[in-house]
């Protein structure tokens, strides 16, 4: 690599550091009481955070976009809808503290042993804690996802159960909700705190749907709700039905989730056929020159 690369990667990471120095000179003690709150088990360095969040505030950066708000939508359904901008703040500034923290050692390392392949990685390991933390986002939504499909059958046949029993569907909801603590229970209790709140069931069943964001979840919430607006004997023909369905749709998942698993450990396999490969060629090739 040439001294101008050097020079200019020098220069790149002198103004990445300025930068760095700025932000903590000026917000090192603006945002105490935000980082206070940060879960030190879901953030690597929450102290830092502050260098995030001052530049967000120096350079005015806008959370409020269309992606923005996709992404605000996921961290609802871990975090709830009152948090939800707080933890979405705690994303971006983390991602942000990342890169301008490791950018710059990286810059400094190639431009010092005049390899540029140390700011390549720098800058690799910085993109891959930005992912890293939206991939975190992806992967909880998904798990709750499972979560409260693997519990919807169950759930579903308890409800079944004591509506056949004569139980009006509002006691047998907060009857079910309170008998496991699961992603699903959980958001059946917030729904029935709701209800004993004064929101209408009506509300509650929107709400419920829309923290589960599952397709199955918000045509079951739907028919509860025509069926609370309608009235009649209808409801108990209807939990049997989808009772049924959900039992069969959960051992299609089942199959489905096999089927993957299988063809994910054949990913080590060929990993592995691969590293054999090179160990018998590159001697041979090597022999050979």
């Amino acid at each position: 690599m040439s001294f101008v690369v050097a020079y200019a990667l020098a220069g790149a990471g002198t103004l990445l550091v300025v930068l760095w120095v700025m932000l903590y000179l000026r917000y090192s003690s603006q945002y105490d009481v935000m980082i206070a709150a940060i879960d030190k088990k879901q953030f690597f360095l929450p102290e830092i955070f502050f260098i995030g969040f001052g530049f967000m505030d120096m350079f005015k950066v806008n959370l409020k976009t269309e992606a923005g708000r996709k992404k605000e939508k996921k961290i609802a359904e871990i975090y709830g809808e009152k948090y939800a901008e707080y933890y979405h703040n705690c994303i971006v500034g983390g991602q942000i503290t990342y890169a301008l923290t490791v950018a710059p050692l990286g810059l400094f390392i190639g431009a010092m042993t005049n390899d540029m392949t140390f700011a390549i990685l720098a800058v690799a390991a910085a993109a891959a804690l930005i992912v890293y933390l939206d991939m975190e986002v992806s992967g909880a939504v998904e798990r709750k996802h499972d979560e409260i499909l693997s519990d919807y059958p169950e759930i579903l046949s308890k409800l079944t159960l004591l509506v056949n029993a004569g139980m009006v569907i509002r006691e047998a909801w907060i009857k079910v909700a309170y008998t496991c603590d699961r992603a699903m229970y959980k958001e059946m209790q917030l729904t029935s705190e709701e209800m004993n709140n004064g929101v209408s069931e009506l509300d509650a069943l929107h709400n419920f749907a829309q923290r589960c964001s599952v397709k199955e979840i918000r045509k079951f919430a739907s028919i509860l709700s025509q069926n609370i607006q309608k009235g009649g004997s209808e409801l108990t023909m209807s939990l049997r039905y989808m009772n049924e369905e959900s039992w069969e749709e959960k051992k299609h998942r089942a199959k489905r989730k096999g089927e993957t698993a299988g063809t994910k450990l054949m990913i080590p396999l060929m990993i592995m056929f691969v590293g054999i490969l090179f160990m018998i060629i590159v001697p041979i090739f090597s022999n050979m020159l």
